[in-house]
């Protein structure tokens, strides 16, 4: 089956995404949800990620320490929703006694329904009890809470997105090491705990429950890709996504017609490009039953593939250590208004 590239993304501002190749997919696939369980479909890993994902923890931190627009120093008590109302426009820390602690984020904007984000993490040494600090001062500062935290967030996510990211917990290394049952579950304690309380202005929301969409860093992306085979997702964004392998029939089955966008360095030193490219090739090579060579709007693949910045770039110069260009897809597609843009715009 052959389906065309297409040249996208003329939109992205070169000042916010230099070094940038992007390519977009786009195909038609009639399926019948009816029939498909919402169960996960998993993913056997290479015996060689273990060494990779050892590098990831050692390196990740001394990427990313000297981030300028990230630095912050307060946090939030481990049990906020406890012990104060729930804010909106800042991030504040929940906690699941039955499956994670979290961060969130409720906009300012009001709304009648919002659309929710869930941000997952990646592997790390995540010395830090508080959430907070995990997601702000630890491992994985790279990501769309760190900057809701320090008010740098783009306003099309800022303004639009509820945001929740579970994290591991202290000492533990990686949610990918979880069940698949327990991510799931925290989604479904957060929206049905956040519905049920009134916030500080006084107003409460409401999730739309039809439009949460999945954000995953490295091995969070691997995660991601197999929470999205229960089809209750209505997209994806992948950083660094980091699975060697070929995904299993099914999984490409269920994952047809979900919208994604994959952000990859070309010299990623921890998870090699050819990781995505060959996620790339599952999708587009599928031939499943009823599966069309067209082109649609609402079902497509874009694919950002990101070059070595040049010497002049600050970020490169200010981030020191091995493991960098592995970390930049992140800080990339977190800091892009276009990526959530593109989420709103999803059906």
């Amino acid at each position: 089956m052959q389906l065309r590239p297409t040249l996208s993304f003329t939109t992205i501002p070169q000042s916010s995404l230099r070094g940038v190749q992007s390519t977009s997919y786009t195909r038609f696939v009639k399926s019948n949800d009816d029939e498909l369980q919402y169960d996960y479909v998993t993913i056997e890993e290479d015996s060689t990620i273990i060494d990779r994902r050892q590098v990831l923890q050692s390196t990740t931190k001394a990427c990313i320490s000297s981030l300028p627009f990230l630095t912050t120093t307060s946090s939030y008590p481990s049990n906020a929703q406890e012990e104060q109302s729930i804010p909106r426009g800042k991030t504040f820390e929940i906690d699941d006694k039955n499956s994670f602690s979290g961060v969130a984020y409720i906009p300012n904007t009001i709304k009648k329904s919002y659309p929710l984000l869930v941000v997952l993490h990646g592997a790390g040494n995540n010395k830090q009890q508080s959430a907070i600090d995990a997601f702000t001062t630890g491992d994985h500062k790279m990501l769309p809470p760190s900057l809701l935290y320090a008010n740098q967030a783009p306003s099309s996510l800022s303004d639009n997105f509820v945001v929740i990211a579970p994290y591991v917990g202290k000492d533990k290394r990686s949610l990918y090491d979880e069940p698949r049952s327990k991510v799931l579950d925290f989604i479904r304690y957060f929206n049905t705990y956040i519905e049920s309380q009134p916030l500080q202005d006084g107003t409460s929301i409401s999730i739309n429950r039809q439009r949460i969409s999945l954000y995953g860093f490295s091995e969070g992306s691997t995660l991601a890709v197999e929470l999205a085979t229960t089809r209750q997702f209505n997209g994806l964004v992948l950083c660094s996504y980091g699975f060697t392998g070929i995904l299993p029939q099914k999984a490409i089955e269920r994952l047809q017609g979900i919208p994604l966008w994959i952000f990859h360095s070309t010299k990623d030193d921890v998870y090699d490009i050819k990781c995505s490219n060959q996620l790339v090739e599952n999708l587009l090579t599928f031939e499943g039953q009823g599966a069309l060579d067209a082109f649609s709007a609402g079902d497509s693949i874009k694919f950002t593939k990101l070059l070595p910045n040049d010497k002049n770039d600050n970020i490169i110069n200010n981030a020191k250590g091995e493991g960098y260009e592995h970390v930049r897809s992140a800080l990339i597609a977190s800091k892009s208004s276009e990526v959530y843009s593109w989420l709103l715009s999803l059906p």
